[in-house]
């Protein structure tokens, strides 16, 4: 045997024929295998296998080769690279060996991707899930009637559903798949019941989508304070909250006047109004007639703060949509500025931030496209942009005019009442005085409180590219009582 080992010769067994022949074979250990007589044999022992090389004629290896597979053994093709002497057909063993590691790796990094790309382990989830529902589904109970509903469902962990079934007597089985590829689910908007009111605003251009933000939350205490502040009376106040108590459930708009009514007894309380009379109660801060400039700066200071959330919210979306450096080189520069002019009308310092926000903007778009028709166009966007800002900020000083409009109608319903000569005239002006201020302002109050919301508040965030959940309703007939959708 090691006279074999050290005198073998490769090329010759390569070329071995047309009488000789030779066999690779790997077997089981201490598997009984003889070779034909006469022969030559190497066996070597490696990685728990026998590894064995015979050289025989070639009409007795014929049926080795049979022995070989009744023992479970597998015969190997001899290499057609393995050339030259032992040692040196050991050196292209090595390097075969070292490159099949490094393609091996190739293969196991290709396939680590190709897991990733596919979510291999959710397809592998679902392959289970189908096995087990082959296996085991002949086993439920049959019936004459089979359906395959599949859609969305606003109930993610699936108790309300498994109740309803249960419920009904149904025999189903629920499975919530991941979303399919290239597939944008519709948007469930989840708020406490204070809230759900405030998402007809945002309903009335749309749904948020799925990277946007839900301004509902933010309208929740917006919508009372202008409303309130334009609207401030006690008296009417109170009658615009029983009015809302009242139709709530016929009239789900009507529970906005629930927030709207209590803002309004709020500001009249500040504002010292009861049923249009200055009178009766003191102001806890100041008769709007009486401090108009204040009445109207108060709502452009609000506007600025509510302009630049716009812009926050904006730029919170824009990292969601990975367009954050879009945003940091134009729009932050479009916010500093605004902070900046705003700010320069307490104090003359704060024109410098505007200029440096002015320079942010312009050196953010050039960066983008340096030219000349790029910093042209730049100048134009920063014209309109700021110009449209200064529009949207003024627009809030209609909220200050509303509420010295409301304090003048009623006190002239007051000068009217007094006028009267006789009590139960004058107690008849100042009813239908207002009743007048009541639906006429109340009407006029909240388109003007829509507006703000909708197009100075809005447009500098939401775009409504979101697809809204239309609920299947359960047929009465199979499943009574309360309804399990959930309110989109």
């Amino acid at each position: 045997g090691c006279a074999v080992r050290r005198k073998l010769n490769l090329p010759m067994l390569v070329s071995c024929g047309p009488v000789l022949d030779r066999m690779l074979a790997v077997m089981p250990v201490d598997a009984r295998l003889a070779p034909p007589a006469p022969a030559l044999a190497l066996r070597m022992r490696h990685a728990e296998r026998d590894c064995l090389l015979v050289i025989a004629a070639a009409d007795d290896l014929r049926g080795l080769h049979h022995e070989v597979r009744l023992l479970k053994g597998r015969v190997l093709a001899w290499p057609s690279w393995l050339r030259g002497q032992p040692r040196e057909a050991a050196v292209s063993v090595s390097r075969r060996l070292a490159r099949s590691r490094r393609e091996a790796a190739r293969v196991n990094r290709r396939l680590d991707e190709l897991h990733e790309r596919f979510s291999l382990e959710n397809v592998l989830g679902d392959l289970v899930w189908l096995e087990w529902f082959a296996t085991r589904v002949g086993a439920l109970p049959a019936s004459d009637h089979l359906a395959w509903i599949t859609g969305w469902t606003s109930d993610v962990s699936g108790e309300r559903l498994e109740s309803a079934l249960e419920k009904g007597g149904v025999r189903a089985l629920l499975h919530f798949p991941a979303t399919p590829p290239g597939r944008q689910p519709p948007q469930v908007l989840h708020n406490p019941w204070w809230v759900r009111p405030f998402e007809t605003f945002s309903r009335g251009l749309g749904i948020p989508g799925h990277n946007e933000v839900d301004p509902s939350p933010w309208l929740a205490f917006l919508v009372p304070l202008l409303f309130g502040y334009m609207f401030g009376d006690v008296g009417q106040g109170l009658v615009l909250f029983v009015a809302g108590w009242l139709l709530k459930e016929r009239w789900p708009l009507a529970r906005l006047l629930l927030p709207a009514g209590l803002s309004a007894m709020v500001f009249g309380l500040l504002f010292g109004s009861v049923f249009s009379r200055e009178d009766l109660l003191p102001a806890l801060w100041l008769h709007p007639l009486q401090a108009p400039v204040t009445v109207l700066t108060v709502p452009l200071v609000l506007g600025v703060a509510l302009l630049t959330l716009g812009q926050v919210l904006g730029a919170l979306e824009a990292a969601w949509r990975g367009e954050s450096r879009q945003w940091w080189l134009q729009d932050a520069g479009l916010l500093t500025l605004y902070l900046g002019a705003a700010g320069s009308l307490i104090s003359e310092h704060m024109q410098l931030i505007a200029v440096a926000g002015m320079a942010w903007f312009l050196a953010g778009f050039v960066w983008q496209e340096p030219s000349i028709r790029g910093m042209l166009t730049a100048a134009g966007k920063l014209v309109e942009d700021a110009l449209r800002l200064l529009v949207n900020t003024v627009s809030f000083a209609r909220v200050g005019a509303f509420a010295l409009a409301h304090a003048g109608l009623s006190s002239a319903i007051v000068t009217l009442a007094d006028a009267a000569d006789v009590w139960w005239l004058a107690g008849m002006v100042l009813l239908l005085g207002n009743l007048l201020v009541i639906l006429l302002e109340a009407l006029v109050v909240s388109v003007q409180t829509t507006r703000l919301v909708l197009f100075e508040f809005f447009m500098r965030f939401l775009r409504a590219e979101g697809r809204p959940f239309r609920p299947l309703r359960p047929p009465s007939a199979v499943i009574e009582g309360e309804s399990y959708e959930t309110p989109s």
